[in-house]
């Protein structure tokens, strides 16, 4: 079964983690979309594009002349996006394949990163590129998210702990929590040119759209953080107040993004 599956939920969780996951990423995705030269006329594929806000920037962006093509394997997230060169479309990527040679740019946040199978996967996104097309993805990687500041010691102990209990059970379902770092090494393997990666890690305080994102996270993971035998449902609901309180902080996730041309 493809990782990407642990997050599914009802719908209140699946808004509520669409949502953080654009408050707190979009202004980051956006300025790297500028960067890759996205433009009038453009035929964009998003795939995975869940709540479809970048899709719907994207239409904005390559106007009348362009095309935004929005995927995703639940369309929850989509139902309500329109726009007139925008296309939304139930799609597989583990399963169903791309167009050869479609689109100037591909884009997939927090896609590969989830499903297994990710090297193979990611030979069909630079496939669907046209020649001179950009591929761009962000993955996460994980490395150095934590506490940054909380009420006490003690309270920095217990959200590490249950922090890395949910960490520790995405990697158990197939989840690569360092993709973000390793992507960079497969681009190069591919035949993209001109290979670029940044990254953006930002402090999350308590009640930002970051920590509103572990927040659902951790709900949406619950029963496998709580069959961790280091956390107890005390450690649980203690790491959830955490999240809300503004004395509170996290170094969140490092975003990276990794581009290439075809």
């Amino acid at each position: 079964m493809a990782a990407g599956y642990v997050f599914a939920s009802d719908d209140r969780l699946t808004a509520a983690h669409l949502g953080a996951l654009d408050r707190a990423f979009d202004h980051i995705s956006v300025r790297r979309l500028l960067d890759c030269g996205v433009r009038e006329g453009w035929r964009c594929l998003d795939v995975g594009a869940g709540s479809g806000s970048l899709a719907v920037w994207l239409a904005g962006r390559v106007g009348r002349r362009g095309e935004v093509v929005a995927t995703d394997v639940d369309l929850r997230g989509l139902r309500h996006v329109s726009a007139r060169n925008l296309r939304v479309v139930e799609h597989d990527l583990t399963v169903d394949r791309l167009a050869e040679g479609g689109y100037d740019l591909v884009h997939g946040r927090l896609l590969l990163i989830l499903l297994e199978g990710r090297r193979e996967l990611l030979r069909h996104l630079v496939g669907a590129l046209k020649p001179g097309g950009v591929l761009l993805l962000e993955d996460f990687d994980v490395e150095g998210a934590g506490t940054v500041c909380a009420p006490t010691e003690a309270d920095a102990e217990v959200f590490d702990r249950v922090l890395w209990s949910y960490l520790d059970a995405m990697s158990a379902v197939g989840v690569d929590i360092h993709w973000g770092r390793h992507l960079y090494g497969e681009l190069c393997r591919t035949e993209l040119r001109r290979i670029d990666s940044t990254a953006t890690a930002e402090v999350w305080r308590g009640g930002s759209p970051g920590c509103e994102l572990i927040r659902a996270n951790f709900t949406q993971l619950r029963d496998r953080v709580l069959a961790d035998e280091r956390i107890d449902l005390a450690d649980w609901r203690h790491a959830m107040r955490l999240l809300t309180d503004r004395r509170f902080a996290m170094r969140g996730f490092l975003l990276v993004g990794n581009s290439g041309i075809r």
